[in-house]
Formats: structure tokens, sequence, C-alpha cells
């Protein structure tokens, strides 16, 4: 496996969820176990971005505390490229769909020319599962500093390459508790 590292997107306000998506079960496991378990059979090293509150997390996991207020998943991206300054798989907490197959791709494809890789599906950009560069950093902070908060804007504005997949349920997140049934 090339060298990058993992990062559990898990510092949302699951505002939608009406608890945090990482204690949430799902087949009688905290949703937070999938996704460790799926960088497990990787091999992958990994942090949590996670927000200050989330204590228990930062306790006991490699965890990243997102330095960014309310600009959503990009702080936390932004967050993970700046503190452990490698190339980062990156994968949120709510999709525990994705597979050991689909990351694969991701990272046996990454090229010298792209700062990011993802996937696409029916010509939309998914930007989760994704793998960024870690000369990724400034751009992403420049962008930022634009208040570009939208993830397919941000992707489309770096170089970036897009792999195509049909699968539309590995990419459905889990965002209401009536998803989880």
């Amino acid at each position: 496996m090339k060298s990058v590292h993992g990062l559990i997107l898990c510092g949302g306000k699951s505002t939608r969820m009406g608890q945090d998506k990482t204690s949430v079960l799902l087949q009688g496991k905290p949703l937070i176990t999938h996704s460790i378990e799926l960088f497990a059979s990787l091999n992958i090293d990994f942090h949590l971005s996670v927000n200050p509150n989330q204590k228990e997390l930062i306790e006991n996991y490699p965890s990243v505390i997102d330095q960014f207020d309310a600009v959503g998943p990009l702080g936390g991206i932004l967050t993970g490229l700046k503190s452990i300054g490698k190339d980062i798989l990156i994968i949120p907490v709510d999709m525990p769909q994705l597979t050991k197959n689909l990351l694969l791709k991701l990272v046996d494809t990454f090229g010298n020319h792209e700062l990011v890789r993802c996937f696409q599906r029916n010509g939309r950009i998914e930007p989760f599962p994704s793998l960024w560069k870690s000369e990724a950093t400034s751009l992403l902070n420049e962008l930022l500093d634009e208040r570009e908060l939208s993830l397919q804007k941000c992707i489309t504005r770096l170089p970036h390459h897009l792999l195509d997949s049909t699968d539309s349920e590995v990419f459905r997140n889990l965002n209401y508790p009536e998803d989880l049934g």
C-alpha cells in the first residue's frame, strides 16, 4: 500500500441524526467502529477529525481537532492535511457502506499530477471517499479564504481526477435515524 494516512471525519454537529454519529449503532456496532475496521483491513494508520467537544474520542483515538468553525467538512480536511502532513485518504463516519475495494481503487491509481482523487456518479462528484495530496493544503487554504465551502467546487478548482462509479448504495450517508433501518 502506498504511503497514505487515513482520516475519519466525525466532527460534525450531527443535528439531523439527533446524537453524535460516531456512537450510532448499525448492525450492532457504532459507526466509528465500521470506519476503523475499514482502515484496519487496509493496514492504514488513521486519525479522527473531531470537534473539541468530543472528549471521549480525543482520549481514546489518535485525533486532530478541527481548527475551523462552521465550514463543514472542508475544515476537517484542511486540519487533517495541516496536522498530519501526509497524503490522506478521507472517509466520513456516516458512510458505513464503503468497501475496501473502493478505497483501493483510489489509492492504487493515485497519480503525480492530481491533488485530489475521488469518484463521480452520473456526472456528479462524490467528494467522499477521497484521496488528497498534502500539497493541496495551500490551495485549499486559499479557497477557504475565499469562503468557497462546497467540496464539489473546491475539487473542480484543484488538479483532480474522477473515477467513475455506478454503485449508488456505497455513497449513501446516514443523516437521519430512519436512514439506519
